[in-house]
């Protein structure tokens, strides 16, 4: 699967598949972009090759940059899937920055799910349970909807406990936008992953290999 045009009005929100992109052209075609689905059932190939075509759209300032952090952090994802820790986390480092360059709480709760996704991945589920905490707060409130959270809550609630998660997580309470850097640890000087990548990549925002 690679990209599905469909007919739909230029201002309409699609609904349908809420953890997927959808972006549509100035002509009111709708480049479907859903990865979500990919990723679920383990094609990573396939999701990558339609959050990379997302992803070369984004140099277009025609699209809120919010755009440009929830891609990001579906590739930071699909990377972690894949056993890829250190591209991974480059991504969610930029998805970070741009989501808190934004201002959008749920864009950077979005991410922060991403990051603690990462760092379970990488062993540390008290980490993860207090960056599930910190997107919750952020966010205002749970979102039982985004299946990454769960699984990740569900995996760290398994290595810590009942207790241990819930004593990471609300370690978190109070965590607002202008705090999530340095929540996460971010690193200002780091570059994003596509930086310096060549023309041949520009399409599908893969970094040189």
């Amino acid at each position: 699967m690679n990209r599905t045009a469909l007919a739909a009005p230029p201002l309409a929100l699609p609904e349908a598949l809420e953890e997927g992109i959808m972006i549509w052209d100035p002509h009111g075609v709708v480049l479907n972009a859903n990865e979500a689905m990919a990723r679920m059932i383990g094609d990573l190939d396939d999701a990558r090759d339609m959050i990379g075509r997302s992803a070369g759209m984004m140099s277009n300032p025609a699209f809120a940059p919010q755009f440009g952090a929830m891609t990001r952090t579906t590739q930071g994802l699909i990377e972690a899937a894949a056993g890829d820790l250190p591209l991974a986390r480059r991504y969610h480092e930029e998805a970070m920055r741009i989501a808190i360059e934004s201002r959008d709480a749920p864009v950077v709760a979005m991410c922060l799910v991403g990051v603690a996704d990462l760092v379970l991945r990488e062993g540390d589920p008290k980490r993860a349970a207090y960056l599930l905490g910190a997107a919750d707060a952020i966010r205002g409130s749970a979102d039982h909807t985004v299946h990454d959270a769960a699984d990740v809550e569900r995996e760290a609630r398994a290595a810590l406990g009942d207790a241990g998660f819930e004593a990471a997580y609300r370690r978190a309470t109070g965590m607002t936008v202008a705090t999530a850097a340095e929540a996460v640890g971010l690193d200002p000087a780091a570059e994003g992953p596509d930086r310096e990548r060549g023309e041949d990549h520009q399409q599908d925002g893969r970094p040189d290999q």
